[in-house]
């Protein structure tokens, strides 16, 4: 269960929220909040997972409020202005609504937060299981990256692997490669879990762009990519069915 909370100082808009959770099971309304102050306090006190939050409030800008928490949730920035969009992603936000919101927008929002927060745990057996079945909302919708000074949207579909350097993200894709002020770990959060494998600290592969795995390195893209000790069996599970994983070659080994 996620629990979440809403802020916005217009009573009408925090009942369209209300009207809007009521639907998702898996989320648990903790509070409502037209005073960001006295939400600040409950947030670092009871630490909810995420926040559907205003931008433009009295007293407190929403943007602001988020560079305040010293605990930080998940957050959906709920709004009726467009221009604060680049400033959100710098903020790390999941989702940028503008308002009014039309539930199925709503939807695709929430779908990027129970993604992650409830993506379920591998088991600690030795078994391979395959991975989790997402639904197409969580597999198909495009992403917004800031790339330089502007917004481009980027498929899913269209990458091929991921470069952690440090604080930026290199995203190659069949159009060319994106670098993105961005961590690896908050770019995982904005892809389906089915289709991307983490096989290094520093890199992260489609799995349907795949071309050759051998020994401890993987080709995408046209790139020979290293694979990480640790992230090796992962690997092997998202790419072999159930009990047919090599066990007498240099994949299996992890020679070569």
């Amino acid at each position: 269960m996620i629990t979440c909370i809403a802020i916005d100082d217009e009573p009408l808009a925090i009942e369209v929220l209300q009207t809007y959770l009521e639907r998702f099971a898996d989320l648990s309304l903790a509070g409502t909040f037209t005073d960001p102050v006295v939400a600040l306090s409950f947030v670092q006190r009871n630490q909810p997972d995420l926040i559907f939050l205003d931008i433009e409030m009295p007293l407190f800008n929403g943007l602001d409020f988020i560079k305040t928490l010293t605990y930080r949730p998940a957050v959906i920035l709920v709004t009726a202005y467009r221009n604060y969009a680049v400033e959100s992603f710098e903020l790390e936000a999941v989702d940028y609504l503008v308002k009014p919101v039309p539930f199925q927008r709503f939807v695709k929002a929430v779908s990027k937060v129970t993604g992650l927060l409830l993506r379920p745990q591998r088991p600690s057996s030795d078994a391979l299981t395959p991975p989790p079945k997402l639904t197409p909302a969580e597999t198909e919708q495009d992403i917004w990256l800031k790339v330089d000074k502007k917004l481009v949207r980027v498929a899913p579909a269209d990458i091929f692997y991921l470069e952690s350097l440090k604080d930026y993200v290199r995203i190659s894709t069949s159009h060319g490669d994106l670098i993105t002020y961005q961590t690896l770990q908050a770019m995982l959060a904005l892809l389906s879990a089915d289709k991307f494998v983490r096989i290094h600290k520093s890199y992260v592969v489609a799995v349907q762009k795949m071309e050759v795995i051998e020994g401890n390195m993987v080709k995408a893209g046209g790139q020979m990519l290293p694979v990480g000790r640790s992230f090796r069996q992962e690997l092997l599970e998202r790419v072999f069915p159930i009990k047919q994983v090599p066990q007498d070659d240099n994949v299996a080994r992890g020679k070569g």
